[in-house]
């Protein structure tokens, strides 16, 4: 073989590992060196699954064969209802597809779809590559200094404007709410002003809802642009999945809910397509667990729909207090933060400090993550990881933010996570104060950063 021909692609070659997973690496080798490392950079939901969707599972393993490509019919039947409660809109199983994991879903939505993609910046780490390995090019739609989530029609036309000015194509939008990495949550307002954006200019909008159901506000839990997706001419595809809420990212199980327009129908024809040449199914095992965990209340008398309400809502609500303790925390120490309205992130600028920061060398996100792993056992992912400029000199908006993920202050061990974790969650839901020793050490290593800057 000739060594100097390239033996991969071009756009292959510009991808890196995900910074949430080299992130999630990094700590381990710190801590098996026996450095303490308290992990606020990866975003993975780590509750014990309720308990008979865990019994599911184990009883579904036999099952080995290959399940329909859209996916497990009573699967894509309560997924379908289950939205429908939620937002009291009609949607079928014939406008579902099922997936190992919406993060494929996502993929392949980009190859599909035609034309260019606004994001907004901040946006999670993965929809920038996935992209560029598309081919299509990426326009920024800028967000507000505070929060860096909200947009406004100025921001949504410099976008657009620029795009086409570049020579590009603009035709595909990606949202997601709760947001990765800022933890805020759209208001209606603001869904209705991206999705009158989007149809005047004939844009798919991708609503990425992974995290619908951790609100903090329980009247957010029903804001989704997919309202919307309804006519002749509806273009709002909609994804989620079980790794969130469930805390089963491992099982891998996603989906995206289609309209039922004409175009909604043939986007998701190519998309089945696209699967049968690409990961077939996903795990049978996982469907059928899912069947049970995607149950509710609304849309069935079994007693697993009322069981697993009770569940996500123990679940939004001990991810509602670690988080907000954290943000409090964060405010305490000087920390310009938003206050979190979802998810389990939070977004916060080291802005207040920046002279200090500058002084001991750390004049960007990317300096500010790694001092804090090296200098204060704490880490974090940087805001440049979700498209922040980043620039070296002091900026506002995205410099010197960082991401930090709350869902690892929970448990220590695999073991103490089944062992105390349903009581756990069932104190939270009674509204009880819980002790978290690992939030508390959390907060004690950003109070001690802290003081080490104010000492500059």
């Amino acid at each position: 073989m000739d060594a100097s021909q390239p033996v991969i692609t071009a756009s292959a070659a510009k991808l890196h590992l995900s910074p949430t997973l080299e992130i999630n690496e990094l700590v381990h080798r710190v801590r098996a060196t026996g450095k303490k490392v308290i992990h606020l950079g990866f975003g993975e939901a780590t509750f014990p699954i309720q308990e008979e969707v865990l019994q599911c599972h184990r009883e579904a393993c036999n099952s080995t064969s290959y399940l329909p490509v859209a996916g497990l019919g009573e699967l894509r039947e309560r997924i379908a209802a289950y939205q429908s409660g939620r937002l009291n809109i009609p949607i079928h199983a014939d406008q579902v597809v099922v997936a190992p994991g919406s993060k494929p879903l996502l993929f392949a939505l980009f190859d599909i779809l035609d034309g260019d993609v606004l994001l907004p910046r901040p946006s999670w780490v993965s929809y920038e590559p996935q992209i560029a390995h598309a081919g299509k090019l990426l326009f920024w739609i800028e967000t507000d200094e505070h929060g860096r989530h909200n947009l406004t029609e100025k921001a949504l036309d410099n976008a657009y404007t620029s795009a086409v000015d570049a020579g590009a194509r603009p035709r595909i939008m990606l949202i997601n709410s709760p947001s990765n990495p800022t933890g805020q949550v759209f208001s209606k307002e603001q869904v209705s002003l991206i999705v009158k954006f989007c149809r005047g200019r004939s844009i798919t909008l991708i609503s990425d809802e992974i995290y619908s159901d951790i609100c903090f506000n329980a009247e957010d839990v029903q804001i989704s642009a997919f309202e919307s997706a309804f006519g002749e001419d509806g273009t709002v595809i909609m994804t989620g999945g079980l790794s969130k809420t469930y805390s089963a990212g491992g099982w891998r199980v996603g989906y995206a809910i289609f309209p039922s327009s004409p175009v909604g129908k043939a986007i998701r024809q190519s998309t089945l397509a696209y699967a049968s040449e690409c990961w077939s199914a996903a795990s049978a095992p996982s469907q059928i667990a899912s069947i049970k965990a995607f149950s509710s209340s609304r849309a069935t008398s079994e007693p697993i729909g009322s069981a697993m309400d009770t569940y996500r809502e123990a679940v939004n609500c001990l991810h509602r207090m670690c988080t907000t303790r954290f943000y409090h925390a964060l405010q305490n120490c000087g920390i310009a933060v938003a206050e979190p309205k979802g998810s389990f992130y939070l977004y916060p600028s080291f802005q207040p400090y920046a002279s200090q920061l500058q002084k001991i060398g750390v004049v960007t996100s990317q300096d500010l993550s790694k001092w804090l792993i090296e200098e204060c056992g704490l880490a974090a992912l940087p805001g440049s990881a979700f498209g922040e400029k980043d620039e070296r000199q002091g900026v506002s908006g995205g410099n010197l933010r960082l991401r930090m993920a709350t869902s690892y202050l929970y448990f220590s061990s695999e073991e103490e996570k089944y062992s105390k974790g349903y009581a756990l969650l069932k104190s939270a839901a009674a509204g009880e104060e819980v002790s978290l020793p690992l939030l508390e050490e959390a907060i004690a290593a950003i109070q001690a950063a802290v003081e080490k800057l104010n000492t500059q």
